[in-house]
């Protein structure tokens, strides 16, 4: 039988051994036009562009964070006590509109567009094919399609979603 002396050394070594632990250096694989391939072997250039890239990453089903950093738990969205824009609006304010941007070629789009079509909600619909809405895209920093932003009364945004999934648990008890 162990004692609580001997697990406390065991602890101290243990501890002591994290402290010296060396690894290895990791090779990191992204993609660039259009293949992937090693950063390491990537010019100096590219490297620097791939420094400054932003990574996205689509919400999970418990929470969804809007841009102002606010939590908003998607477990007080299935309550079927009313719509989800008056419970949303005890966090983030109530959404007035939302922009959905796309783009013609892009394979994703067309479902987030059927679900828009289906919400009760008025929006705008913007092709970032097009001048005007490549230049409205770099305004909402926008840098995948399909993306939707929620926007309130004065404009702002509130949140966005990339997917039919992310739609879904944000507002998964709006009755369509």
């Amino acid at each position: 039988m162990r004692t609580v002396e001997i697990i406390e050394n065991e602890i101290k070594e243990l501890s002591e051994k994290l402290v010296t632990v060396k690894g290895t250096d990791t090779e990191v694989y992204t993609r660039i036009v259009g293949y992937y391939r090693s950063v390491r072997n990537w010019n100096k250039g590219k490297r620097d562009e791939y420094s400054q890239r932003k990574l996205f990453s689509q919400p999970d089903k418990h929470s969804l964070r809007n841009t102002a950093g606010t939590a908003v738990s998607t477990a007080a969205l299935t309550e079927d006590s009313g719509p989800v824009s008056s419970e949303l609006s005890e966090k983030t304010g109530e959404a007035a509109e939302y922009l959905y941007f796309y783009r013609t070629t892009c394979p994703n789009c067309p479902p987030v567009k059927n679900w828009l079509n289906d919400f009760k909600l008025s929006g705008q619909a913007v092709n970032v094919d097009e001048k005007e809405g490549f230049e409205a895209a770099a305004k909402y920093q926008i840098y995948s399609s399909p993306t939707v932003i929620f926007l309130d009364e004065e404009g702002s945004e509130m949140y966005r979603a990339g997917n039919v999934n992310a739609l879904d648990a944000l507002f998964s008890a709006v009755s369509v």
